[in-house]
């Protein structure tokens, strides 16, 4: 404002002076001076605008330095957005590497529990059929022995018979001797005496060496008797040795248990599908789930809203941002549902454990067989050492 006044003060006061050409000094001088001011206060009115324009730019300097800090700060987010997701996407990477190794462990284990089964089987099945071979064995030597007793008896008593004979036919002789010693039929009857003697000591020499064949006979079959005991043994030293390998195998699947537990503890355990607004509410329920000791029987999805929990197959939706679980004719919340029916379901899996079934049924039929074989035993000839 200041400047154009000056401005169109100074073409008046040069016309006057042009005009008057007598003007004095003194006026000259005046208009000097009123000059002067006015580029005084001109030069004050420019250095206050600069100043104020300084002190705009000071702000504005402030400004850039503040955005530039928020850019900064904005970089570093993104920067970490970024590597938060290169860690989420190899978190993701090594937990599917994971899984795959538990179900090719689960396979292996559950492949060389089928052969240890297999393998049981067939010792069992051969110590069954050992045990029929001794009974067989057993029952035909004691036939044959009462077969021996029998047949022993029957020459025992022809030998008595024939001795009770021939003490009749020397009682006879020894009275006919004393009447008729010189005639020929009474020496004659001596020698049939004499034969028939004679052939009784052959038949008494024959049934001695039947005796000795039985004799032998029998001892043979003990040996055999011992040997299947021996056979019998080892099969027993087998199946406690299955036994101790299975009692290996059985911490070993308890510590993958134990250690697959911890690792579910450490990662997500339920991946929902896609779209599926009741799978997403359910896998945030169990992964954000605190305890996970409850959360041993796990929900399978079958379709949407369906699942299978164990043994059972419930029906599951979500009302108000809540999980309900459909059991018979009501719906129960899913803490209510797992505190009712989780203890149930594993105690079911206990009792259809392959594993366990198993190792009680070696141990049954390992008792049974000691029990038969030391009932069964055969006892040793006095005659043998």
């Amino acid at each position: 404002m200041s400047t154009n006044k000056s401005k169109t003060a100074s073409p008046t006061r040069r016309s006057q002076t042009i005009n008057n050409n007598g003007t004095n000094k003194t006026n000259i001088q005046l208009s000097i001076d009123n000059s002067r001011q006015d580029f005084v206060l001109m030069d004050k009115d420019l250095l206050r605008g600069l100043s104020e324009k300084e002190v705009e730019i000071e702000h504005l300097k402030t400004t850039v330095i503040g955005l530039n800090t928020k850019v900064e700060v904005i970089r570093d987010m993104e920067q970490d957005v970024v590597n938060s997701q290169t860690i989420t996407k190899n978190s993701e990477i090594k937990r599917v590497e994971l899984q795959t190794f538990i179900k090719t462990t689960s396979i292996q284990i559950q492949e060389d529990a089928q052969k240890n089964k297999q393998f049981q089987d067939s010792v069992i099945n051969e110590n069954n059929n050992l045990q029929q071979e001794v009974l067989r064995l057993k029952q035909a030597l004691i036939q044959k022995e009462k077969e021996r007793l029998d047949q022993q008896q029957r020459y025992e008593t022809i030998i008595s018979e024939r001795e009770l004979r021939i003490k009749t036919l020397i009682e006879e002789n020894l009275q006919q001797l004393a009447k008729i010693r010189e005639q020929e039929q009474i020496i004659r009857l001596n020698e049939d005496i004499a034969d028939q003697l004679a052939q009784a000591n052959k038949l008494i020499e024959v049934l001695t060496e039947q005796k000795r064949k039985l004799q032998q006979e029998l001892e043979t079959a003990s040996d055999y008797i011992l040997a299947l005991e021996d056979k019998v043994y080892k099969a027993n030293k087998t199946s406690l040795e299955l036994l101790r390998q299975l009692k290996d195998a059985e911490i070993e699947i308890e510590t993958l248990k134990n250690y697959i537990i911890e690792l579910k503890q450490r990662i997500a355990v339920y991946i929902p599908v896609k779209d599926d607004v009741i799978d997403k509410k359910l896998a945030e329920f169990i992964n954000n789930y605190p305890d996970r000791q409850k959360l041993k029987i796990m929900f399978l999805r079958e379709s949407e809203g369906v699942y299978q929990f164990g043994s059972k197959r419930v029906a599951v939706r979500v009302d108000k941002d809540k999980i309900n679980i459909r059991v018979g004719g009501g719906y129960l919340s899913i803490d209510e549902f797992l505190d009712q029916y989780t203890p149930a379901e594993l105690d079911k899996m206990e009792r259809k454990d392959p594993l366990k079934k198993f190792s009680e049924k070696i141990a049954m039929q390992k008792t049974l067989v000691g029990k038969e074989v030391r009932e069964s035993s055969p006892i040793r000839s006095p005659t043998r050492q």
